[in-house]
């Protein structure tokens, strides 16, 4: 075909730039071209790195978990073996039961088995408070004795064993799970039990008496306490094993008593006992099974609790997470696309509309209004939420302010009303009166000293105070002081006539005295004094004084914490001094405030200079 003549033919490159220009210039075709992108790219990134990473990051969670979980139950474990200890201490420690026990050993050696009433019924006392006991018995070389629960097999096969330790002196021996069965005059029960054995001592010499006390304890027990611990979707089990590897707890009673090789095979027993850790976990692959293994050595004996996670288990749960996390991204994109094709062009006209409008009223024109078109949809909502702002900007802002500062005052005012200062006294008088009655008369004193502190402390809510109240405030704190920390500081208390009846910000003197009580006299026993005075100032005003002739500080340091003041703001001597001298300086000027002066070795003086206040 030959080209017409006169008429260029348009390239695709003219007739690509069109669509080009529409896309980077329309707002319609930005939102939906950025929709695309900031939904549809990251959503896609997301589902395969997610795919990738999921599995080690659920992996190593859950891992942690049940390390966390493995140190809960040990733990558990502990404190109830701990218990179980204690509670054998009550019984062998019982003056009234190795008496009866004694008696009793030195009977008839034919009679092997003995019974007796009062020691079934002493026992049965102590032990009824935990229900985690089934049984307790004494054994010797010549009988055995019933205590709670007779024995059905009481051979010397089955009887031999505890009395070894008779061996281990005052330590105790722990004996793995037995299923035991146990009689009396109305029934027969058989139970999984575990044992601790103990040999019992005469008080008065601690000499051994040649019983061994044996308490059996249900073996369920351990099974309840691991069961709780781990209990989650994790699939995670837990047992317990001895220090030989004898299984003592497991969720299969038919396991009890085998060894550990027969839930871990060769491999992981040899792991367990191989390492010399308290606690350790390694993967391990038994009969086709991935398995993460994880124990810890109890502290009470040389038993071992473990747990056992599946990898599938772990590969399950991360699974259905990738599952989840690209049905939601597939959703997202569909709603994506959508949301773009159908409200780009509902969307972008009156957005732009709206940031003309906000260009106007940044420039200072709060006479723009947004012009709603009746559609009753967001953005005519918009419009005139926008309309209703720009009118009353200035007026909302006022009552704002307003608001706050009435809610302050209100707030002020309850906590001010939380306090029945009336109340208090006679409250405070009641309690001095009784303590006196009952000739408790430091107790009496020191309500009285509490008293007057806290009608100087509250008056009648305002910031300031006599000069002679201050002083009683700061007499009423140190005498509290005394009989609290009974110290041997002297105090020296001076008052001028002429400033007594002024008035100063009240609660300056006792954060400054309390100081000097903490810091000052570290380390001396004797000798400390305290001097405060009030006097009028050479230049104008009052000067309070506090000097003590504790262990001082540099000079230097001193001013350091001075000029550090100045120049950061921050408050020298610790929170309480700090507080002080913001206090007097809002209430009576920046010229006002502490000056500290120190020697190492001869003390240190604070001054507080304040105008006067009548």
């Amino acid at each position: 075909m030959t080209q017409t003549p006169g008429k260029p033919r348009k390239s695709y490159g003219n007739r690509f730039c069109p669509w080009m220009n529409r896309w980077t210039s329309s707002i319609r075709y930005k939102w939906m071209l950025l929709l695309f992108l900031f939904s549809l790219t990251p959503l896609l990134a997301m589902g395969f790195i997610s795919f990738s990473i999921s599995k080690s990051t659920i992996n190593n969670k859950v891992t942690e978990y049940s390390v966390q979980l493995l140190k809960q139950t040990a733990d558990n474990i502990d404190t109830r073996l701990g218990i179980y200890k204690d509670m054998m201490m009550q019984v062998v420690n019982n003056n009234e039961i190795v008496s009866m026990l004694r008696t009793l050993d030195r009977t008839d050696a034919a009679q092997y088995e003995l019974d007796s009433l009062s020691l079934t019924t002493k026992l049965s006392t102590i032990i009824a408070i935990n229900q985690d006991f089934q049984s307790i018995s004494f054994l010797s070389q010549k009988h055995y004795i019933k205590g709670i629960y007779r024995w059905s097999d009481r051979s010397n096969g089955k009887v031999s064993p505890f009395l070894l330790t008779l061996e281990d002196g005052s330590n105790y021996r722990w004996f793995p799970t037995r299923l035991g069965t146990y009689v009396d005059s109305l029934n027969s029960q058989n139970v999984l039990v575990f044992s601790l054995a103990k040999q019992i001592y005469k008080a008065s010499d601690d000499s051994p008496v040649g019983i061994v006390a044996v308490l059996d304890v249900r073996e369920d027990v351990l099974k309840e306490i691991g069961t709780k611990t781990t209990k989650s979707n994790l699939e995670i089990q837990s047992f317990v094993i001895d220090g030989s590897g004898q299984i003592i707890s497991y969720p299969d009673n038919n396991l009890l008593g085998k060894s550990v090789k027969q839930v871990l095979g060769e491999s992981g027993y040899t792991q367990i006992f191989r390492s010399p850790s308290k606690e350790f976990g390694f993967p391990l692959e038994h009969d086709g099974h991935r398995l993460i293994v994880n124990y810890k050595k109890l502290y009470t004996n040389d038993w071992i609790v473990v747990n056992v996670i599946s990898e599938s288990a772990l590969y399950k749960d991360s699974n259905r997470l990738l599952q989840i996390i690209m049905i939601i991204a597939l959703i997202c994109i569909v709603f994506s696309i959508l949301t773009a094709m159908l409200l780009s062009n509902s969307i972008s006209m009156p957005i732009l509309k709206m940031i003309r409008l906000m260009r106007q009223v940044m420039s200072g024109d709060l006479s723009v209004r947004f012009k709603a078109k009746r559609r009753h949809d967001e953005f005519d909502i918009l419009g005139e939420n926008f309309n209703y702002m720009v009118a009353r900007i200035d007026e909302l802002l006022k009552t704002v302010y307003e608001e706050q500062n009435h809610k302050r005052v209100a707030e002020l005012k309850a906590l001010q009303a939380q306090i029945n200062p009336h109340f208090l006294y006679n409250t405070l008088d009641i309690i001095k009166w009784t303590a006196l009655l009952q000739k408790a008369n430091n107790a009496a004193e020191m309500v009285s000293l509490l008293s007057r502190l806290l009608r100087i402390s509250l008056g009648k809510g305002e910031e300031t105070v006599t000069v002679e109240e201050e002083m009683e405030h700061v007499q009423c704190y140190l005498g509290i002081q005394k009989f609290r920390f009974n110290f041997n500081i002297e105090t020296f208390v001076h008052l001028d006539e002429d400033v007594r009846m002024l008035r100063t910000p009240k609660l300056i003197l006792q954060p400054i005295v309390e100081n000097a009580i903490l810091h000052a006299f570290t380390g001396r026993e004797s000798g400390g004094e305290i001097h405060i005075s009030c006097t009028l100032h050479p230049e104008g005003g009052i000067k309070f004084e506090v000097a003590d002739n504790g262990r001082g500080m540099e000079p230097t340091v001193a001013q350091h914490l001075k000029e550090h003041q100045e120049q950061s703001g921050e408050k020298m001597g610790g929170i309480g001094l700090a507080n002080v001298d913001e206090r007097i300086k809002l209430i009576c000027g920046k010229p006002y405030g502490i000056d500290i002066q120190s020697e190492i070795g001869i003390g240190t003086r604070i001054g507080i200079r304040l105008p006067i206040m009548k």
